[in-house]
């Protein structure tokens, strides 16, 4: 599965490792594209848990906003 890093929700970004990938030609979007490569652990799973809630509050500011 291959997903823009603003298309990735919640459960998917706990559910599985992520890796970045090159974006696909013709894609003109700044926007990361990452691969998911099989699923956590439970104590990976957690950490990314803690990982997306620690930064929701920053990604919530700058949304909307381009750099």
């Amino acid at each position: 599965m291959e997903k823009k890093l603003s298309e990735i929700n919640r459960a998917e970004w706990i559910a599985f490792r992520w890796i970045e990938i090159e974006p696909v030609m013709g894609d003109d979007s700044d926007d990361r594209v990452f691969m998911a490569q099989g699923k956590r652990t439970p104590d990976e799973a957690s950490q990314a848990a803690d990982d997306w809630d620690s930064t929701a509050l920053e990604r919530n500011q700058f949304s909307g906003i381009e750099p």
